[in-house]
């Protein structure tokens, strides 16, 4: 009988880190994403309500992941979230607020094209949260591309 080999799925953190309390709020908050499988963590700073700022960080993820398919192929993918609500807008295509809708039909798409599972994680587990320190080094192997990752989509 010959033995198949399952890998097991790369999990990818999304996280983003804010001030005020009120999320409806626009401010400018801390964007991450971490691949800890790949030692790969992304911070960027920008401004947005809170629930702007959480599909700001999964969207920053998907883009990389589509740039760099290459280190991704034939790979299952797991984005853990601490954000409840995000998971389960984008497991259950629910409804979101007017200001996300664009950004969650975009990540609907990018769950298309690259077919991940997103999960929630309580915060004090998501590794984007983490530093540098925390991650493996970067694996000189991979050809990785961080272009255009703060850009705006069109």
């Amino acid at each position: 009988m010959e033995k198949v080999s399952v890998r097991p799925a790369i999990k990818c953190f999304v996280s983003v880190k804010t001030l005020l309390k009120d999320k409806e709020k626009k401010q400018t908050g801390l964007v991450n994403f971490a691949i800890p499988d790949l030692g790969v963590l992304f911070k960027t700073r920008q401004s947005g309500s809170h629930y702007e700022l959480e599909y700001k960080s999964l969207l920053a993820l998907l883009r990389f992941i589509d740039l760099n398919q290459k280190a991704f192929r034939n790979q299952k993918l797991s984005v853990l979230c601490s954000s409840p609500l995000l998971v389960y807008q984008m497991n259950e295509n629910s409804l979101c607020q007017k200001e996300v809708e664009r950004d969650r039909n975009l990540a609907l798409a990018y769950k298309r094209k690259l077919k991940f599972s997103v999960s929630w994680v309580p915060e004090g587990e998501n590794r984007a949260l983490s530093g540098m320190m925390d991650l493996p080094p970067l694996k000189n192997s991979l050809d990785l591309k961080f272009d255009d990752l703060q850009k705006k989509p069109s």
